[in-house]
């Protein structure tokens, strides 16, 4: 009895580049890395078919369709071994130091494009080649764990569109991470200068205000494909779910101002790996709870910043 191969996602992998200049698909070969680890992709790829109602014959139906234009928005989803991935949601980073290094983040005015290569390895592998991707914005979550599983780990959500694919079979050969993957436990989240501890999960998301139909041109070169991303208005937003012992932070809303001495520190270890933001303009907007007579006062702590007043990872690659 013959028996069939299939393709398994366990098997597959992600990887990804910068690209030079946008579409150009990058140097997979010689600059590609994992997507994190437990990466996993979504996409919502369509064609966006044209219909031809009628050509003249005596028909209800459909008389043809054909292609319009291409859209292949994904959602990307992986756990946090290192911050690279800033880079994609705008921004670009100073390299000091050495064997353990510094990078700090600047907020850029135009978004660096990156290539995915989505590979489902089997003994015919199946490659799907994304060139042009972009992030219109990104999620970093974590929740505390209470037992075994992936819960415990950082999880970063990025919603991305490519401007291009190409279907083949060769798979890219690209070394597996060594890196710690991030968890809940490695949080510090700082709130007026002072750490708040009873954290229970919580997330920060950044929109980089783009509308990929603003880069749709009728243009015969691009043809289905659109053009270059054009970030608008950046947008630093997020939530903390914390238990209440005190009036503390519904004191901060109440303020009706912004609240300095804010940040929140992902710390792997302290010294050589670690990601510290610091928040400016950092407002509450929800803070109070429920009324629950059957469990602990706690809320969601709704908030939003108006930039970075520093952003800053230490960690032993040498470039980001």
């Amino acid at each position: 009895m013959a028996f069939n191969e299939y393709l398994i996602n366990k098997r597959g992998r992600l990887t990804w580049c910068d690209e030079a200049a946008f579409g150009d698909g990058g140097d997979m070969a010689n600059n590609g890395i994992l997507v994190g680890v437990n990466a996993m992709i979504e996409p919502d790829f369509d064609e966006n078919w044209q219909e031809i109602l009628t050509a003249g014959a005596d028909a209800r139906t459909v008389e043809n369709k054909v292609v319009g234009p291409l859209t292949l928005p994904f959602t990307l989803s992986f756990t946090m071994v290192e911050w690279k991935f800033l880079k994609y949601l705008g921004y670009s980073f100073t390299n000091t130091g050495g064997p353990t290094y510094t990078h700090t983040g600047t907020l850029q005015n135009a978004v660096q494009s990156f290539a995915i290569e989505w590979a489902f390895r089997h003994t015919t592998s199946v490659v799907i080649s994304l060139v042009g991707c972009f992030a219109k914005g990104g999620t970093i979550s974590f929740q505390k764990s209470t037992g075994e599983g992936t819960e415990s780990f950082v999880k970063v959500t990025m919603q991305c569109m490519a401007q291009d694919y190409t279907l083949g079979s060769s798979v890219t050969s690209v070394s597996a991470t060594t890196r710690t993957p991030y968890q809940f436990r490695m949080i510090k989240a700082t709130l007026d200068n002072v750490e708040t501890v009873e954290v229970n999960n919580g997330d920060i998301t950044i929109d980089q205000g783009i509308n990929e139909d603003d880069s749709r041109y009728a243009n015969n070169t691009l043809n289905r494909k659109i053009g270059e991303p054009i970030p608008l208005t950046h947008r630093i937003t997020g939530r903390f779910n914390v238990n209440h012992k005190a009036s503390t932070h519904f004191d901060s809303w109440a303020t009706d101002a912004a609240i300095s001495n804010c940040s929140l520190d992902f710390i792997e270890n302290s010294s050589t790996n670690k990601l510290e933001l610091d928040f400016s303009g950092f407002r509450f907007h929800k803070v109070f709870p429920s009324m629950d007579n059957t469990s602990v006062t706690n809320s969601d702590l709704v908030w939003s910043a108006l930039s970075f007043s520093g952003i800053v990872a230490t960690d032993t690659l040498g470039d980001y």
